[in-house]
């Protein structure tokens, strides 16, 4: 095994632990997760245990370690979407009722970096703040998804196509139909396959360049969306546009 392939396992797998946060991820669904043999798994955990990026609670459970910590905080000083974005989720929220959501790309995964909770009785709180699921998968997800550069497109399908059975049956041929619906009317929407029942509606947002750096999503039951979406789109649409001019 060469070094880089090495350090390619290891980021796997801290993306893997990471994924775990709350409840921490167990030797075998790291084994069985990353594909590789148990003591691959094992070697590169006890590095990365001694490096301080993981730690084994009581329970033998892997976590993020003390190092992962300190490097999160030394990097959050240049990250400042979260806090850029927070009062336009919160107008979203409070316009539409509805839950939004805050999702940036990690490889091949989308990752929750904030939610704002609406005021409808019934909330669909489908992922929590700091939780990853596979691009596609939401509809952030499916917005970071059909936005991104077309020529890293294949890559990212074969990398969480394994992973999409999980999600009410979704295959790559539904997946690419979705794409290209979002794709031709400038956002996403995803009913379902998240969640049954579930409609969520995606926009990306985009830097001065217009590259994609994040995307701001709305979920509701199917049935209060469906009659209201195009009302929900604009609203996403007008707030991003506002977002994006500062950005």
């Amino acid at each position: 095994m060469t070094t880089v392939q090495s350090l390619d396992r290891a980021i796997e797998l801290l993306r893997l632990i990471s994924a775990e946060h709350k409840s921490g991820a167990r030797l075998s669904a790291l084994v069985a997760a990353s594909g590789l043999a148990q003591p691959t798994v094992h070697r590169l955990l006890k590095q990365l245990v001694e490096g301080g990026l993981v730690m084994q609670d009581a329970q033998r459970r892997y976590r993020l370690g003390h190092f992962a910590y300190e490097l999160g905080l030394v990097a959050s000083t240049h990250f400042h979407l979260r806090d850029q974005c927070a009062p336009y989720l919160a107008r979203i929220s409070a316009e539409t009722g509805d839950t939004v959501f805050l999702v940036v790309r990690s490889g091949a995964d989308s990752f929750c970096l904030d939610r704002q909770s609406g005021s409808f009785p019934i909330q669909v709180l489908t992922v929590e703040v700091g939780k990853r699921r596979p691009l596609g998968i939401g509809g952030g997800g499916l917005a970071l998804l059909s936005f991104m550069p077309p020529d890293e497109l294949p890559d990212v399908l074969d990398r969480i196509e394994p992973h999409l059975h999980a999600y009410g049956g979704l295959t790559r041929e539904t997946l690419l139909g979705l794409i290209q619906t979002a794709r031709a009317q400038g956002y996403a929407s995803i009913t379902n396959y998240a969640v049954a029942g579930v409609t969520s509606i995606g926009v990306p947002i985009r830097d001065r360049g217009g590259v994609v750096i994040g995307a701001i999503s709305v979920s509701a039951m199917t049935a209060r969306m469906q009659p209201r979406e195009g009302l929900v789109v604009q609203t996403l649409q007008r707030e991003i546009a506002g977002l994006q001019k500062g950005l």
